[in-house]
């Protein structure tokens, strides 16, 4: 499976843009950074997140290819979160449940079209948390816990899961090792606090970070965890939370009437998708995390999960209850033609996302080949970082640094009196109108990528 989802994403490679977005950029910097023993995350607004750090970090030395590198195994395991959603599903409820909970994460919004396009951290977030389940109930309890370890080093909505199975792992008898588990659980979420005190001398900068929602979203309401529970009709499609909720009273009528003293898997992995939806909303009342959706995927896989085993086992119930076979067959192909008929308008819509997504990727390809070029216009690296302050669009901020090589706090978005102004031309632009000294220095790229340099040591070059 593993490998499988390696030649997909290596395929992937060939066949769609490499163009990555705003925060792989930013943990490239940082791993570059850190392999030169010089961290420095001030005034960033990407918050630190130790794994993709980590990863960035031994990518640094193949220099121009980090980016190529980061996006391939950001792709991998995007795509190996649908094999586990699929091999869960398959595994509890058979194949059409598997497919069912794979295709309700594949259509979740934005999950294709810019997360998986981009190497975004949130898919490799959901394959975690999936191959901690999958471990887990094949018994093999120590990847569960590893497969944890690395969900907590990339979304805080993991730590209490986490910390919660070291401590059932180490109960009931408490040993060296189920100790060092114990410990070893409550270091991750010290990690991050340690790198952005290494970085910027701040113990709570990323938590900083996560409070300037900028895109609007829960921190934007008045009740931001309120906002966040919202988001996942956003997020899902509609008929994966009616199935979900559904299956979710099924299996928990079904554990109350067999007297049994232990939940099934389902109640289980309902259990984790809302507890997962409720730490996120209480990280966002917190104002300790923006509550954007793509935060919320974990819970939705399992979801997912959950939804697509209620609908087999449904199926299968009618095809018992129904005497003749035939009727039978009739009625479920009949629900199962349902079911997609109520998915399509949301399959269509991840269609056209992952078009957008596919033309946004060339576009953004074309505009990292020319700033080069935009970057030689205004006389080299040398000259641009001995102008003066460095200002780009906000969103191009850590792709310019990640070219010029300098911190991230190097570049701004507003400009000063004097400096250099390195910035696409696509709507909205920055004009410096306050200052007279800047001068048009020229424009370089494609049509629709190309870069224009304003600079106040125009005369000069």
């Amino acid at each position: 499976m593993l490998v499988g989802c390696v030649v997909l994403a290596a395929i992937s490679m060939v066949l769609l843009p490499r163009d990555i977005a705003y925060d792989p950029w930013s943990w490239l910097i940082w791993g570059r950074q850190i392999a030169h023993l010089h961290l420095n995350t001030r005034l960033a607004a990407t918050a630190v997140k130790p794994l993709p750090i980590f990863v960035t970090t031994i990518l640094a030395p193949t220099g121009s290819l980090a980016p190529v590198l980061w996006l391939f195994i950001a792709r991998a395991a995007t795509l190996l979160s649908l094999a586990l959603a699929f091999r869960l599903g398959r595994r509890f409820g058979g194949i059409g449940a598997g497919v069912i909970a794979a295709v309700g994460l594949a259509v979740s919004d934005e999950f294709l079209g810019y997360l998986f396009m981009a190497g975004m951290s949130e898919p490799m977030a959901t394959a975690a948390v999936l191959a901690a389940v999958d471990n887990h109930v094949n018994s093999r309890r120590r990847w569960a816990f590893c497969a944890l370890i690395l969900a907590g080093l990339l979304r805080p909505e993991a730590w209490p899961f986490l910390i919660l199975y070291s401590l059932w792992l180490a109960y009931p008898r408490l040993s060296r090792r189920g100790m060092v588990g114990v410990l070893v659980a409550i270091a991750v979420p010290s990690s991050w606090f340690v790198i952005d005190w290494f970085g910027a001398r701040q113990f709570f900068r990323s938590a900083g970070a996560a409070k300037n929602q900028s895109q609007g979203g829960p921190l934007l309401s008045r009740e931001p965890g309120l906002a966040t529970i919202r988001e996942t009709w956003h997020l899902m499609s509609a008929p994966v939370v009616v199935l979900f909720l559904a299956g979710l009273v099924s299996a928990l009528i079904h554990w109350q009437r067999s007297g049994r003293r232990h939940p099934g898997p389902l109640v289980w992995f309902g259990a984790g998708a809302v507890g997962w939806l409720v730490v996120d909303a209480v990280l966002a009342q917190g104002r300790f995390a923006t509550g954007a959706p793509r935060y919320l995927l974990p819970g939705v896989a399992l979801a997912c999960i959950v939804g697509g085993v209620f609908f087999a086992d449904a199926v299968r119930g009618l095809l018992r209850v129904i005497p003749d076979s035939r009727v039978g067959i009739a009625v479920a192909v009949v629900a199962c033609l349902g079911v997609a008929a109520w998915v399509a308008p949301r399959v269509i819509q991840t269609g056209h996302q992952v078009k957008t997504g596919i033309s946004e990727g060339r576009t953004s390809a074309r505009l990292v080949t020319s700033l080069h070029q935009a970057i030689t216009l205004a006389g080299g690296r040398d000259a641009v970082i001995a102008c003066g302050p460095i200002v780009t669009k906000n969103f191009q901020v850590p792709l310019l640094a990640w070219t010029l090589n300098v911190p991230l706090d190097t570049v701004g978005f507003v400009p000063t009196g004097h400096g250099i102004v390195i910035q696409d031309e696509r709507s909205p632009r920055i004009v410096p109108a306050l200052s007279p000294d800047y001068r048009y220095v020229g424009g370089v790229g494609p049509p629709d990528a190309r870069w224009s340099v304003l600079s106040s040591c125009a005369s000069d070059q």
